[in-house]
C-alpha cells in the first residue's frame, strides 16, 4: 500500500486509530485504512476476489516456484536466482494471471519449463520462453560445454596427444566430464 493523505485519528472500539487513503499496489483502487503499529497490507483484498480456477495446475505451481526461488530465503534454490540478483518483473510478481496470459501466449504447454534465455537475466518477458528440461539444463551457468567444445574434445583425444586430465585443464571442465565426453555417455557425435 502507497500512502496517499493522512487523514488524522478515529476512535474505533474504544480506541485511537490513525488512518489514511491508500493506494493498493494491485489494482491501485484508493481506500482508507488504519495504519497503527505499521501494520498494512499490500493490497486492500483485491486479489483474493479473483477465482481463476487454476490453483492446481502445473502453470500455477511453475509461478509458484518462480517466486519462491526468487523471493524466499529459505527456498533452497534461492542463492542461484535471488540471492545473485535475479528479479521477477512487476506486472508477474503480483499477478497470476498476467503470468498466465503471457505463457499461453509464448507457447507455455504442459511437460516444459519457464526458461530465462539470459541466464543471468531477470524473469520478464522479453528474457523468458518454454523449454523442455533437458534444453534449459543446457541453460545453466554450470554448463561449459558447447556442441562446438565437445567435437574439438573429441577431436583432441583422438590425436592421443593428450591426457584426460590435460584437455579438463585446457577446458576448465572436470576431467570426469571429459571421460563422459570422450565415451560418448553424454555427447554423441553429429
Amino acid at each position: 500500500m502507497k500512502l496517499l493523505k493522512k487523514l488524522g485519528t478515529r476512535l474505533v472500539n474504544n480506541r485511537l486509530e490513525s488512518w489514511g487513503v491508500f493506494e493498493c499496489t494491485v489494482c491501485l483502487k484508493e481506500i482508507e485504512l488504519s495504519y497503527n503499529n505499521g501494520k498494512r497490507n499490500q493490497s486492500c483484498g483485491c486479489n483474493k476476489n479473483i477465482k481463476h480456477g487454476d490453483s492446481y495446475t502445473k502453470l500455477y505451481n511453475l509461478w509458484g516456484d518462480m517466486k519462491q526461488r526468487i523471493l524466499n530465503p529459505n527456498n533452497k534454490g534461492y542463492k542461484n536466482y535471488g540471492g545473485r540478483g535475479i528479479t521477477i518483473c512487476p506486472e508477474w510478481v503480483n499477478d497470476y494471471m498476467k503470468f498466465r496470459d503471457w505463457a499461453l501466449s509464448n507457447g507455455y504447454k504442459e511437460g516444459l519449463q519457464i526458461n530465462r534465455i539470459n541466464n543471468d537475466g531477470n524473469y520478464e518477458p522479453n528474457n523468458c520462453n518454454f523449454v523442455t528440461r533437458t534444453e534449459n539444463m543446457r541453460n545453466t551457468r554450470k554448463v561449459k560445454l558447447t556442441l562446438k567444445i565437445v567435437n574439438e574434445i573429441k577431436a583432441l583425444w583422438n590425436t592421443e596427444n593428450y591426457t584426460q586430465q590435460e584437455i579438463a585443464k585446457k577446458y576448465d571442465i572436470t576431467q570426469s566430464a571429459i571421460s563422459f565426453v570422450i565415451n560418448n555417455k553424454r555427447w554423441v557425435k553429429e
